[in-house]
């Protein structure tokens, strides 16, 4: 009898890696395996779009590297299979001790964003931190957003409120240091993916991307404003400047007018000159803000990563007010589900004042320091100096600048344990590694994504294939870490155990399905959860956290800020007439990839073209001697790094652009760590505006 395989089965799924939060169908062969995820055409939130990211995840989670099994280090340095039990209880003999010894200080927590798309195992690692009791917890925030949160804090008196651009209906987009042309945007869902910028296009509304260097969407999209990198705060006090006769007194407001006498020390010709745009072009986009019928404005990694991220956050906020277009129309939005989970925060304590760091007294945000910090954490003697580390879906070591220098910490810590997907570069220091869950393999709910898109469906998925070998969930893994450390959650070994053990995934897959029914009668079976939809004019004087719910643009911890911008210099983009061969000074910025994101697929390439490359105006690599691209050597006061030249029309004169934390050519190792680094404001560390030495690398001679 001839065999046949079982027809293919199609379930429900949302992509886990970005706030897209994608809707796909995943296609699910013999023996209960993902073969397939494609997009969910019918789906109302991501209306037919995903990202390859999304699509090819199979790829990562049936990977042959993939971490099937708990591993542990031996003396000689390699990895052998061990069991779970196994695996706490030399976890809880390396670390109990140091808790007993040193205190909770002792042990620091870093984890990643993936994190922040596992709703129970985000809710696991907040109990897991208040179990512990350690202030040193770090997180790839301070790395890509911190900023927002911080501004945030300040803007809406909570960091979890952030504003919707409303590009759906909106005349006029000013978009600042994002690709969605490459990869969606961060802070933001858009429905339909990067497509509704070709409706917004069709419909007359016009965009303008202001970047170091004409990106994809500019290409696509519409008008490229270029700038010097990092000085993106310039051109919005220059704005609000020229826009400044537009100011009226708000009673559901405050600030403004100081925010407004900052501006006004920094009018066009100065900020011209400091940005790198020309005088006109800033009068032209401030008479097109003046103008429009509807603006909407969106901030994304370029500006985070820049020296002013959290002032150029309360600027653009302020400048929609300005104009007319905050919690408006074609404006900025702001979620309900926001301003209800910010209430929920501060009973948690996330809006409250959490210990500063022992080193630099950096401000906690979020409940988490900067983790350019967390090498001199480990490295700087005291009492309360980090001896243990837990890495939870992360890889500081290919995130976090100063590589090498953290390297040399994490070998001199007691006990390093990593929770992921993979042995990645930082998993290869550990003593214990634990494999986790993909998304794949565990319930759901896109309680992340829902504060920033405008359909009215919360995403939820259940587990859609078994999980392979003895991998574990984030939830199940940290409540008995919380155990066998003694510091269980809730301060109980019983509660603790039925946290990690209990049939979570079952148990609230069947209550999603139940509550969905809702959804389902409305939205024609798609699976989801009614959720309110975010609406004008049901923000300002009732939605901020803060004191009569005003908007503050301006608070006392921005005053530090003055002295910076008065003493900050700009990178130089002029390049003097030089001789081929000879080094040439230019300015690092990063890029985002199609596949690439985050430590999971730092690996991907498309179409077999690798991503490890730097790009270069054709001039510069022609004053190097490399009209046609060649390696180079990118080289600071902290490391070099060799990578292949490829020269790129769309890059500006005296920038090299090169992707961030990629395995085999990290740029991070040329950016130093330390306070000295770090916006003050939200610990955010600097990687774009990094100025490097650029030398040719020629092949040896042949004799």
């Amino acid at each position: 009898m001839a065999h046949h395989d079982t027809p293919l089965r199609t379930r429900s799924t949302f992509c886990r890696i970005c706030e897209a939060a994608c809707s796909l169908q995943a296609e699910i062969g013999n023996h209960g395996q993902v073969v397939r995820l494609r997009p969910d055409r019918q789906h109302p939130v991501s209306q037919g779009f995903a990202c390859a990211k999304g699509t090819r995840f199979v790829e990562v989670a049936t990977h042959p590297d993939r971490l099937l099994y708990p591993l542990r280090r031996t003396p000689d340095g390699q990895y052998e299979r061990t069991t779970w039990l196994a695996a706490m209880r030399l976890i809880s003999e390396r670390m109990r001790p140091i808790l007993d010894r040193y205190g909770p200080h002792a042990i620091g927590i870093y984890f990643g964003n993936p994190l922040a798309f596992h709703t129970m195992g985000a809710i696991t690692m907040l109990g897991f931190m208040r179990a512990l009791g350690t202030r040193n917890v770090f997180t790839a925030g301070s790395q890509d957003c911190n900023n927002k949160f911080a501004g945030a804090q300040i803007l809406h008196g909570s960091p979890l409120i952030h504003p919707i651009p409303d590009l759906a209906h909106t005349d006029f987009a000013l978009m600042l240091g994002t690709n969605p042309a490459v990869s969606q945007s961060s802070f933001v869902h858009l429905e339909g993916g990067s497509t509704v910028f070709d409706q917004l296009r069709r419909r007359g509304a016009r965009v303008v991307w202001v970047d170091p260097r004409r990106t994809e969407s500019a290409q696509r999209w519409g008008d490229h404003l270029p700038l010097r990198p990092g000085t993106d705060v310039f051109l919005l006090l220059a704005l609000l400047d020229e826009l400044r006769d537009l100011y009226q007194p708000d009673p559901h407001t405050e600030g403004l007018a100081t925010l407004l006498e900052l501006a006004a020390q920094y009018p066009v010709e100065h900020a011209a000159r400091l940005s790198g745009i020309e005088p006109d072009r800033i009068r032209e986009l401030a008479t097109t803000l003046r103008q429009v019928h509807r603006a909407t404005f969106h901030m994304s990694v370029g500006v985070n990563q820049g020296p002013f991220g959290t002032l150029c956050y309360v600027i653009l906020q302020a400048l929609a007010h300005l104009t007319g277009n905050l919690d408006r129309q074609g404006g900025l939005l702001f979620h309900p589900l926001a301003v209800w989970l910010a209430k929920i925060g501060r009973h948690l304590g996330l809006s409250r004042s959490q210990p500063s760091s022992r080193i630099g007294s950096c401000n906690n945000v979020l409940m988490s320091l900067p983790a350019g910090i967390m090498a001199d954490e480990i490295l700087t003697p005291g009492a309360e100096r980090i001896r243990a580390l837990v890495v939870v879906s992360g890889n500081p070591l290919n995130s976090v600048p100063g590589g090498d220098r953290l390297r040399d910490a994490f070998r001199k810590l007691n006990c390093l344990v990593a929770v992921d997907l993979f042995q990645n570069t930082t998993g290869r220091e550990a003593d214990v590694l634990l494999p986790a869950t993909s998304w794949l393999e565990r319930w759901d709910v896109a309680t992340t994504t829902v504060m920033f898109q405008q359909a009215p469906l919360i995403q939820y998925a259940g587990a859609i294939q078994p999980p392979p070998g003895e991998v574990r969930s984030e939830t199940r893994i940290l409540a008995d870490l919380s155990r066998s450390l003694g510091r269980p959650l809730g301060h109980c070994r019983a509660l603790a155990w039925l946290w990690g053990h209990a049939p979570w995934d079952a148990a609230l897959t069947a209550l999603s399905h139940l509550v969905s029914l809702p959804a389902r009668l409305r939205f024609r079976g798609v699976q989801g959860l009614l959720a309110p939809s975010p609406n004008p004019g049901h923000y300002l004087g009732r939605g901020p956290c803060t004191p009569g719910h005003r908007i503050r643009f301006w608070h006392p911890d921005l005053e530090g800020e003055r002295e910076r911008l008065r003493t900050y210099s700009a990178p130089s983009l002029q390049t003097p007439p030089r001789q081929a061969d000879t080094p040439i000074e230019v300015t690092l910025i990063c890029r985002r990839r199609r596949l690439g994101h985050n430590s999971w697929l730092h690996g991907a390439s498309p179409n077999g073209q690798a991503e490890d490359t730097a790009w270069f105006a054709p001039p510069d690599l022609a004053d190097l001697g490399l009209p046609h691209g060649g390696m180079v050597r990118l080289q600071t006061a902290s490391a070099s790094l060799q990578i292949y030249a490829v020269p790129v029309e769309e890059v500006t004169a005296g920038v090299v652009v090169v992707p961030h934390g990629l395995p085999n050519a990290n740029v991070n190792a040329l950016i130093p760590s330390g306070v000295e680094m770090l916006e003050p404001l939200s610990g955010q560390h600097r990687l774009t505006g990094i100025p490097v030495r650029v030398s040719p690398l020629r092949p040896p001679s042949i004799t």
